[in-house]
C-alpha cells in the first residue's frame, strides 16, 4: 500500500521531468558539464528549442566545455530562429569575438535585441564600446 501511494505521489514528478529542466538545474548550480549533456539530450530527444540558447552560452563562455565560437554561433543562430531575443545579444558577441561578423549585422542584432527588451544587448554593447 505504501509503495503504491509513493509511486502515485511521484508520478507527476516523473511525468514532468525533462532533460531540459535537468539542464537548467545543472546550469543554475554551476554544473556546466552536466548542463551541456542534458541540453544536448533535450534537443535530440525532446526537441527542446530553447536548449540551443543555453548550449550557445556554454560554448560562448567556455563553461563546462572548451570555448568554441563556431559552435556558439551555430546554437545561438538556431535559438534566434526559434524566437529567443536574448540569443541575438550573445550571437552578436560571438561574432565580435570570432572576428567574422559584419559590423552592420552585429549592430543590427544588438539593436533588435535591445528593442525587444533584451537588456543583455546593452551589456554586450557596453562591453565592446558599441554605441546603441
Amino acid at each position: 500500500m505504501k509503495k503504491g501511494l509513493l509511486a502515485l505521489l511521484l508520478l507527476p514528478t516523473m511525468i514532468f521531468a525533462s532533460y531540459f529542466s535537468d539542464g537548467i538545474r545543472a546550469y543554475k548550480s554551476g554544473n556546466y558539464s552536466k548542463a551541456r549533456k542534458m541540453f544536448e539530450k533535450a534537443i535530440n530527444e525532446e526537441g527542446a528549442e530553447q536548449a540551443h540558447y543555453f548550449l550557445g552560452l556554454l560554448y560562448l563562455k567556455g563553461k563546462g566545455v572548451k570555448q568554441n565560437l563556431s559552435k556558439a554561433q551555430r546554437y545561438l543562430k538556431k535559438a534566434v530562429r526559434f524566437g529567443n531575443v536574448r540569443a541575438k545579444c550573445y550571437l552578436a558577441e560571438a561574432r565580435i569575438l570570432n572576428k567574422n561578423g559584419d559590423k552592420k549585422k552585429i549592430l543590427g542584432l544588438l539593436k533588435e535585441g535591445k528593442a525587444n527588451g533584451a537588456d543583455e544587448c546593452k551589456a554586450v554593447a557596453a562591453k565592446y564600446n558599441i554605441p546603441l
